[in-house]
């Protein structure tokens, strides 16, 4: 087995285990020899911290443990996602698909978009840093009860619609947490 993969399965392993328990929990872009972990974060030079280390955090898994949802916010979320590559499809893009790293990342800022609405996270800190080796683009949307009214409001702002159609993504997740007022809050997040 080459030392990339067995890079590769202990970085996961490790992710898992403190995704299940909690702990701080990171690692060392360089170790990772294939280019492509580093060339996206090269993409991010303002952002990209000085020692080189993607930190995720214990408040990262505790806020996503505190998603709450309903079976028609969880479906409505997969529906907007099916509408979000039919909109790339139709421009002429590939679709994105599904990640599960960063739909982790999009239940974080689905429940700190609840407590502060900004693409800044509560504390202060860009919204890229919830996983800032995955996600480089977001589109948040609240009060929305269907996938239809969700991606629509985001197609009829050019912002967010240039997200939808920026060709260099390739990854994303679409998460709604249902705020304690039933307030329906979308975090649509974006990698390559």
């Amino acid at each position: 087995m080459s030392k990339t993969k067995i890079t590769r399965i202990i970085v996961a392993l490790v992710l898992v285990l403190a995704l299940a328990g909690g702990g701080i929990v990171y690692h060392n872009v360089s170790v990772k020899n294939d280019g492509s972990v580093t060339d996206q974060a090269e993409r991010r030079a303002e952002g990209e911290p000085a020692d080189g280390i993607v930190y995720i955090e214990p408040e990262m898994v505790s806020l996503a443990n505190s998603l709450s949802g309903t079976d028609a916010s969880r479906a409505a979320a997969k529906a907007a996602f099916d509408i979000v590559n039919a909109q790339r499809q139709s421009a002429g893009l590939s679709a994105l698909t599904w990640d599960s790293g960063i739909e982790q990342a999009a239940a974080v800022r689905a429940v700190e978009a609840s407590q502060v609405w900004s693409h800044s996270r509560p504390d202060g800190s860009e919204y890229w840093t919830v996983n800032s080796n995955l996600i480089y683009g977001e589109n948040l949307a609240k009060g929305y009860a269907t996938a239809d009214g969700a991606v629509k409001g985001w197609m009829d702002s050019v912002t967010h619609k240039d997200n939808i159609l920026f060709p260099d993504f390739a990854t994303g997740a679409i998460v709604v947490h249902v705020g304690s007022d039933g307030t329906w809050y979308w975090a649509q997040e974006f990698g390559y």
